[in-house]
């Protein structure tokens, strides 16, 4: 635990008083003072009352006892206004500005906010408060040493009877681990059919669910599905027969390996205890590992007494050792087994690759004419982008005459003089123009529509065909590719037969 540097700590005999300075005055007499001050402020109206009225009797000798400076009678300015008054902070009047001055406070005032801001009692107030937190600092982190201290003698202890548990589990898993291998070996056969029977199952469903992930125009019950399902059931029909073989050894084996199970989980946790506590050893104050862990003085969901968790260690190794002295008597039983029913797994298997064989024709057959026709629509589509094209750029042509039309009849409107502005043939010639060139921009943009139309519809159907495209080569890779390598690994007659 790190605690303040020598430089740090406060001297044995402290020669600095500063802090506990008696202040020059007290709290009443600061009051009193105060309170004489505005009692002197409210009486100043008043005397300027009576020297007004009296100038020769007011004396120098006269003037109150205050710790304001005395300010003289101000006379009016040119203006005819008294610059300052006493009564300037009382009713918030204060001088007017004119092109001399522009002061707002009085001399009094200023000197008032100087002796306010150098008051020490901040600093005093200051080093009170550094000497206790210093002191304080120096004594958290004497606790925190000591309680470090005893923690970790503590959690020394508790890595060393965790490390104690560990080796007798770890003694037991490996007895029981070896028990399970030479029980494998005693009915080797057996499993070997029963594992063996796994693979055809696995790989009829595996390609059924690869055939249920085609595009919704595919998803048919074709001969291949059907051939897929009646493997299916011949498989489950074939285990239903060894399952009478199997009973015996499987109840003694899944015993076996609830106990390895078991006793393998518990040396899981008490190696991440024990590694947890040597973490926790290793870990000090200077770590780059430690941080804020909100919540942690928590006790955790499944927390135990300690005697239950010494309880937990010694029955977990008596029932590993109980199941290991049951299999070693079972295994000297098991004689023969016997596995039928391969051949007609290996027959189903072959029929069912013909029909996926003649399925991956149809479809590459019916891909490749919907190709050829998605590429005469994507002519198509650039032949009517081309169109639309032009059909743009005439009518922006068509722009620039229409301009020059309503321009020259604006100009023979407006710009042509009383008696001038007639009706004329040119006149008459220009408003045909304009209809003409109106109802041709309104032909070709009816024109441009309609290809715009046609270029949608082709451009849907383009999207038709690329799906359907996407959904036959995506069943080819389904039944071709991916079903073809699984079935590739599909066991033969003697493997079934568990030779």
């Amino acid at each position: 635990m790190s605690s303040f540097p020598e430089k740090d700590k406060c001297p044995k005999v402290c020669t600095d008083i500063g802090a506990f300075k008696k202040a020059a005055k007290s709290p009443e007499q600061a009051k009193e003072e105060i309170k004489a001050l505005e009692e002197s402020k409210m009486k100043e109206p008043e005397t300027a009352d009576t020297r007004s009225h009296g100038p020769e009797e007011s004396e120098p000798s006269s003037r109150p006892v205050t710790t304001e400076e005395y300010l003289p009678n101000l006379k009016p300015g040119p203006d005819g206004k008294v610059d300052w008054t006493p009564l300037g902070k009382m009713t918030g009047t204060r001088p007017a500005v004119n092109k001399y001055s522009i002061s707002r406070y009085s001399l009094s005032e200023w000197r008032k906010h100087n002796e306010n801001v150098l008051d020490p009692e901040i600093i005093t107030e200051s080093n009170i408060v550094e000497y206790n937190a210093k002191t304080s600092m120096m004594q958290a982190f004497g606790n925190i040493d000591k309680q470090q201290n005893e923690n970790f003698k503590r959690l020394r202890q508790k890595a060393k009877d965790i490390f104690r548990w560990k080796v007798e589990v770890e003694r037991a898993c490996k007895a029981i681990t070896e028990e399970v291998e030479l029980l494998e070996i005693e009915r080797q056969r057996l499993k070997g059919a029963s594992r063996v029977l796994m693979l055809p199952e696995s790989i009829s469903k595996e390609c059924l669910d690869l055939r249920s992930n085609r595009f919704q125009p595919d998803l048919v019950a074709d001969l291949a599905e059907q051939e897929l399902i009646k493997e299916m059931n011949l498989v489950s029909e074939v285990r239903s027969t060894l399952k009478n073989t199997l009973d015996q050894i499987e109840e003694q084996m899944a015993i076996n390996k609830a106990a390895k199970h078991r006793i393998e989980y518990d040396w899981c946790d008490k190696t991440m205890a024990y590694n947890t506590e040597s973490i926790n050893l290793s870990l000090n104050t200077k770590s780059n590992t430690i941080m804020f862990k909100p919540g942690s003085t928590r006790f955790g969901e499944y927390t135990a007494p300690l005697e239950y968790w010494e309880y937990f260690c010694r029955e977990t190794v008596q029932n590993c050792e109980a199941a290991r002295q049951k299999s070693a008597d079972l295994r000297g039983s098991l004689n023969a087994i016997l596995v039928n029913g391969g051949r007609k797994l290996r027959n189903q298997a072959d029929r069912t690759d013909i029909a996926l064989a003649e399925t991956v024709a149809i479809t590459q057959e019916l891909c490749t004419k919907l190709e050829q026709t998605l590429r005469d629509t994507l002519q198509r589509i650039a032949d009517m982008e081309s169109l639309i094209a032009n059909l743009q750029d005439s009518i922006r042509k068509m722009d620039a005459a229409m301009k020059l039309a309503q321009t020259r009849l604006d100009n023979r409107n407006n710009w042509r003089p009383h008696g001038e502005s007639v009706r004329d043939q040119p006149h008459l010639g220009l408003i045909e123009e304009v209809k003409k060139i109106h109802e041709t921009v309104t032909s070709l943009l009816g024109q441009l529509k309609n290809a715009e139309r046609v270029r949608q519809d082709l451009l849907e159907k383009r999207i038709i065909l690329e799906r359907d495209i996407a959904s036959k080569r995506k069943t080819l890779n389904i039944d071709r590719d991916r079903c073809g390598m699984v079935r590739s690994h599909y066991p033969s007659a003697s493997e079934l037969a568990g030779y």
